[in-house]
């Protein structure tokens, strides 16, 4: 079990870890699984976020207990259904909470939110603030002020986002406590066999959430954030690991605690598989080291979309 401290607030982000999340939070899973299993429901799109990747993630931000969870892609919403569960879940415990998920699309409002209006409260969405906007000209600096604790979930795709998340938002971060928190990340330690072979693929260029994957020491992925979060970690000597590892070490190497959390959460919220890695600044004292971060220009973006447009016709 975690070590004991007076409040999770006191909890140092260094000593975090997603095996001890998920085991300490065992009970306020199991109290939550109706609620899990409506959001994922409301969602309908499991195959973004498997329910117990959703319960996992919920565990950690139970945990840490973030004054402020910063969202980067929201898509259809399964994170952000999460988080939002986790904050109603802190402010009754008396810990404030808000959740600040950017995203470009319209999927949230326009799909999901009618179908949750059905199975939450109608106080369930108070700590959520759901912008629609473009990540690279958002303002972190302004965002971030007031923040002490900052649960980041980094979720959104390409070279250019892990530019502006580890040149602007990282510097913002760094004199707070903070997670970082990265999806669609394998553990090549813990991984499927078949998930080595190239299986008729080519070579991945590039593009993100493709078929095509890269392998990079422990990391099989097919986004490009695998790239530079190996830069990113190695320059700053900060450790990079999974939450596969964390919950084989904190859980299923004792084999009473794998019975007593599939006993309490069944085999829709309980997996040893978890497809997700973290990191933290806080593991160190600085100084750190940033690569430069240019904010594109207000609408340069769609305008050199349209430029291209113009000359594909």
């Amino acid at each position: 079990m975690s070590q004991n401290y007076e409040s999770d607030r006191e909890m140092p982000a260094a000593e975090f870890a997603p095996g001890k999340a998920y085991w300490s939070q065992r009970l306020a899973l199991s109290r939550s699984r109706e609620r899990i299993l409506a959001l994922s429901r409301a969602v309908n799109r499991p195959s973004d976020l498997s329910i117990y990747q959703f319960a996992q993630l919920l565990a950690s931000a139970l945990e840490f207990g973030p004054d402020l969870i910063v969202e980067l892609g929201r898509g259809s919403g399964n994170s952000t259904c999460l988080f939002t569960e986790a904050a109603n879940q802190l402010a009754a415990s008396s810990q404030p909470c808000r959740v600040m998920s950017l995203c470009n699309s319209a999927s949230w409002n326009d799909e999901t939110v009618p179908r949750l209006r059905q199975a939450v409260p109608r106080g369930w969405f108070e700590p959520l603030n759901a912008i629609r906007c473009d990540i690279l000209t958002f303002d972190f600096a302004q965002a971030l002020s007031g923040a002490s604790r900052v649960l980041l979930f980094w979720d959104a795709h390409g070279f250019e986002i892990a530019e502006c998340v580890l040149g602007a938002i990282l510097p913002e971060l760094a004199s707070r406590k903070h997670l970082v928190i990265m999806h669609d990340l394998s553990d090549t330690r813990y991984a499927a066999r078949g998930l080595s072979d190239y299986a008729g693929h080519r070579l991945w260029k590039g593009v993100s959430a493709g078929e095509e994957r890269l392998r990079l020491g422990t990391i099989d992925s097919a986004v490009a954030q695998a790239i530079s979060i190996q830069d990113f970690t190695s320059r700053n000597q900060i450790t990079l690991d999974s939450a596969d590892h964390s919950i084989d070490v904190e859980i299923a190497q004792t084999p009473d605690r794998v019975g007593e959390m599939r006993r309490l959460l069944g085999e829709e919220l309980f997996g040893l598989q978890a497809h997700w890695f973290w990191f933290t600044l806080n593991e160190r004292p600085g100084p750190y080291t940033f690569p430069r971060f240019v904010a594109p220009a207000p609408h340069a973006k769609g305008f050199w979309a349209s430029c291209r447009a113009l000359l594909r016709h």
